[in-house]
């Protein structure tokens, strides 16, 4: 049995690589469609009135590079810091903002300062920031962390993504160099590796004043995100059914654009993927007359920004920032990075509160939204379900089209759920004279507690243990050691999340049941996050008596990091929408909280007068 869901195919089908060879010849419309779409993807906006407030907090020279340290505003309330490095001399200098990947340490990497140090001895004015949840921007000062895996995906709740907020951290990026007098704004650049090179390649899409940009390490293409690991800040929700890679790339036409790839990268940024998507851009830049300016090196080292990639970024940029050379690359200058300590802005723990970390952005976010929830005078009941339908991507024509009958014991039947998309779902059910009870548990059916199992049969129920997409026994593999980040990043990408599709599936099998078992009550018995999906289930579907959530969220709301819950419960938008509590006030279904926890899997007493607020303010037409 092929256990890949047929939905991952979806982009394939879509024809995304070939489909900007139809559009160049009206390419000013389309990249302004594009761009616009894809905004409102990233879910953030940028304000350019917004006022900078550039703070020097400390200054230093080495090996006669004045580094400066600074904070500056990104959006409202949103300081980040960032280190600039200025060449000796009186300028105005062309610039670069150089953009970090995943290291904790952020700018203060000696990885990060190489670049900024090269570039600067190479006569450049050189800008490195922090990005959310690295370097000085952690959520305790100076103890570094990763703001990826379930801690990143929080952000989707509230209906932005870490993509989005990189990009406008960059472009308010750009405006402090094109703010400085030193600088000069007609020529400006953009470099970075990894999840550095990603915002590379979206800020050169999306900001026009980027006149030369080297993205490395970071090339590859939205399908191959499908099937290999990545981070939350380079998942887009949605963007396969806006365009793929090639799309982004082909929006920086007609400036300068060198991609530099490791031989032996993974596969997600391999040359086979990278090559795809340059392809795939590459019409456009010959229908600009701007070929000649995109191009790309293929170096025989790993994931890597290198020295022999460095050399080849600073022959690029002589080329088209400074109109030196012919763009081969040149030595770089002999330096020493400082020490990670002395190029802090801050003494540790002096951080001021408006350089907000990761953690207190969604946790403020989190709350403003559930405060608005809770002083509310009135919730229209059609709307407020339409609307959790789009969310939850609800497909109400999903149906179980056959079953598929397995060896059986004598108490237990095994089968096989097929499903109207094409998709199959293990089960297995045991006969009762009663109700029907259905368990699911976000680790796979065979999680299920005994005991739960036992009571249910004591009370003469047929029991039916099911697995969902992409759990236990048809969980795709290789599966990622933490629990659906991979799968539920694929259903992101695609427009679709998992909690949602969970949801449809319930949804099906309470519909196939009420029909073969017309006087049978059912009940959805779920697990951590598989409690969620029989919650949204039942609001939709009559035919759902009982929902039992056991171990399950009681909010979206952020308060800190923890691995307890994962990716699962990653639907974008659905704080601006709500919050648990407005959906348990949606489901007609009889409801029990056994253990409900925080977020972070913190058991917190069940506050139903939560639901019954929200109840009372419930107009049903």
């Amino acid at each position: 049995m092929n256990t890949i869901p047929k939905v991952w195919n979806q982009c394939r089908d879509a024809g995304r690589f070939s489909e900007l060879n139809a559009f160049p010849e009206n390419w000013t419309n389309y990249s302004k469609t594009l761009r616009r779409k894809l905004w409102k993807l990233f879910g953030v906006e940028y304000d350019k009135t917004l006022p900078l407030d550039l703070k020097v907090i400390r200054s230093s020279v080495h090996e006669n590079i004045i580094l400066r340290h600074v904070t500056y505003q990104t959006r409202p309330g949103v300081y980040t810091t960032a280190t600039i490095y200025f060449p000796q001399g009186n300028g105005p200098f062309p610039a670069v903002i150089n953009m970090h990947g995943h290291w904790p340490q952020g700018r203060l990497a000696a990885r990060v300062q190489s670049r900024g140090l090269a570039l600067a001895k190479m006569g450049y004015v050189v800008i490195s920031p922090d990005t959310f949840g690295s370097g000085e921007r952690s959520t305790t000062h100076t103890v570094f962390e990763h703001h990826g895996r379930s801690f990143g995906s929080n952000i989707f709740n509230l209906g932005e993504t870490l993509m989005g907020c990189l990009l406008v951290d960059n472009m308010r990026g750009v405006d402090v160099l094109a703010s400085l007098p030193e600088v000069d704004a007609s020529r400006i650049g953009a470099t970075g590796a990894s999840g550095g090179g990603n915002q590379t390649m979206y800020l050169a899409a999306m900001d026009d004043r980027i006149k030369a940009a080297v993205p490395v390490c970071s090339v590859g293409s939205y399908e191959s995100y499908l099937y290999e690991p990545n981070c939350c800040c380079e998942t887009l929700p949605g963007g396969l059914e806006v365009t793929e890679m090639g799309g982004i790339l082909a929006l920086a036409a007609p400036r300068a654009m060198l991609i530099c790839t490791g031989l032996y990268d993974v596969k997600t940024f391999s040359p086979h993927e990278m090559l795809r998507s340059y392809d795939a851009a590459l019409p456009v830049y010959k229908k600009l007359g701007a070929w000649k300016k995109f191009t790309y090196r293929i170096f025989n080292h790993g994931h890597a920004y290198s020295p022999e990639v460095r050399q080849a970024m600073l022959g690029f940029f002589e080329l088209h920032l400074k109109g030196k050379g012919i763009g081969a690359p040149v030595d770089e200058p002999e330096f020493t990075t400082v020490p990670e300590d002395d190029m802090l802005a801050f003494s540790p723990g002096e951080r001021p509160e408006n350089v907000v970390s990761f953690a207190a952005y969604l946790n403020k976010k989190g709350i403003a939204w559930t405060e608005k929830l809770y002083t509310q005078e009135s919730f229209d009941y059609v709307e407020k379900k339409r609307e959790l339908a789009k969310l939850l991507k609800f497909d109400a024509k999903l149906q179980i089209k056959s079953v598929s009958t397995f060896e059986n014991s004598k108490c237990w039947h095994r089968c096989q759920l097929n499903f109207s998309d094409d998709t199959s779902l293990p089960l297995i059910w045991c006969d009762g004279e009663n109700d029907i009870t259905v368990f699911t548990h976000a680790d796979g059916k065979q999680e299920i507690p005994q005991t739960a199992i036992e009571a249910a049969q004591a009370a003469g129920n047929m029991v039916v243990l099911l697995d969902l997409s992409c759990q236990g026994e048809f969980a795709p593999e290789p599966e990622c050691p933490i629990p659906y980040h991979q799968s539920a990043r694929r259903y992101l990408w695609l427009g679709k999340n998992l909690t949602g599709t969970w949801s449809n599936e319930l949804y099906a099998l309470c519909a196939y049941l009420a029909e073969k078992f017309p006087e049978k009550k059912i009940t959805l018995h779920g697990y951590r996050e598989t409690a969620l999906a029989g919650l949204y289930a039942s609001i939709f579907s009559t035919m759902v008596n009982k929902v039992i959530l056991e171990d399950a969220p009681v909010t979206y709301c952020f308060e800190k990091q923890s691995a307890f819950f994962g990716i699962a419960l990653a639907i974008p938008g659905i704080l601006k929408w709500g919050d648990i509590p407005l959906a348990a006030a949606l489901s007609d279904a009889e409801q029990s909280w056994i253990a409900p926890r925080k977020l972070d899997g913190t058991e917190i007493e069940f506050e139903q007068n939560k639901i019954e607020y929200i109840k009372q303010r419930l107009k049903r037409s």
